[in-house]
């Protein structure tokens, strides 16, 4: 299944539409406007919550909690790496490795040898917009969690290295 996660632009607090592969809206996802770390809720177009998203705010590597449709959360955690991201996801399926490559905004999500899922940021388009195609649809709303998490942890680093720059130039 292919999916296109489209950010709102105008809005105060994280926000995405999801969209299957004929432009047609299937979830929404919306963050807490005041809240210690990112916290998601993903619902369908009836408004029934699929899916919770939410960080782990001590931490020394980015680690998120994903919870589908009431199941136990599965967490998804960074790992240190100097420029090819990594994270790790234990699923009740399996392993999953999730390596990309952070300036290109490409992620692939392996399942032991096989590709559940892979991801790619489309450049120049107004609010960040993610191309999401998953192999077995029972992962949607998995592939879909991580990437979201994905895209919080890439908004950190760059609001991060924005501050860092920015204090360096004050100084």
């Amino acid at each position: 299944m292919k999916l296109a996660l489209k950010q709102k632009v105008f809005s105060l607090k994280e926000s995405f539409q999801v969209m299957d592969e004929e432009g047609n809206p299937i979830y929404e996802v919306a963050g807490k406007l005041l809240s210690i770390g990112h916290k998601l809720t993903v619902t369908d177009m009836d408004g029934q919550e699929v899916a919770y998203i939410h960080q782990k705010v001590l931490s020394l590597v980015p680690k998120y909690f994903i919870e589908i449709s009431g199941q136990e959360e599965v967490e998804l955690k960074g790992h240190i790496t100097l420029l090819k991201p990594h994270y790790t996801l234990e699923t009740d399926s399996g392993k999953w490795e999730i390596r990309g490559d952070f300036m290109a905004h490409e992620y692939e999500m392996k399942r032991g040898r096989d590709v559940a899922a892979a991801v790619t940021k489309k450049w120049f388009t107004w609010g960040d917009t993610y191309l999401l195609d998953v192999d077995d649809d029972a992962d949607v709303l998995t592939a879909l969690g991580v990437m979201i998490a994905i895209d919080c942890i890439e908004s950190d680093t760059s609001r991060g290295v924005s501050a860092s720059v920015a204090e360096g130039t004050a100084n």
